[in-house]
C-alpha cells in the first residue's frame, strides 16, 4: 500500500478534472442556494406565528358570538313562554 505524500503524483485525465470541478462547482452553488433558502425560512415564522393568532382570536370571537347567540336564544324562549301565559 502506498503512502500519500507531497511527493506523490496523481495523474488526471481531461475528462476527471472537468469532472471533479464540475461536482465542486455544484457543491459550491448548493451551498449558496441553500443559505439564501435558510435566510429566506428565517422570515416565514414571523407570518406564520401572525397568521396563527389570528386564527386563535378569530375563534375565540366566535365561540364568544356563539355563547351569545345562545343565550340570547334562551331569553327568547322565556320571554315567548310569559307571552303565551299572559293570552
Amino acid at each position: 500500500m502506498e503512502t500519500i505524500s507531497e511527493s506523490t503524483k496523481i495523474k488526471l485525465t481531461p475528462k476527471n478534472f472537468i469532472f471533479i470541478v464540475g461536482l465542486v462547482t455544484t457543491f459550491v452553488s448548493m451551498y449558496f442556494s441553500l443559505q439564501s433558502q435558510i435566510e429566506e425560512a428565517k422570515q416565514l415564522p414571523v407570518q406564520d406565528r401572525e397568521v396563527k393568532e389570528a386564527v386563535i382570536k378569530t375563534s375565540n370571537e366566535l365561540q364568544f358570538i356563539k355563547e351569545e347567540i345562545t343565550e340570547i336564544k334562551g331569553q327568547l324562549q322565556i320571554m315567548d313562554d310569559r307571552l303565551y301565559e299572559l293570552q
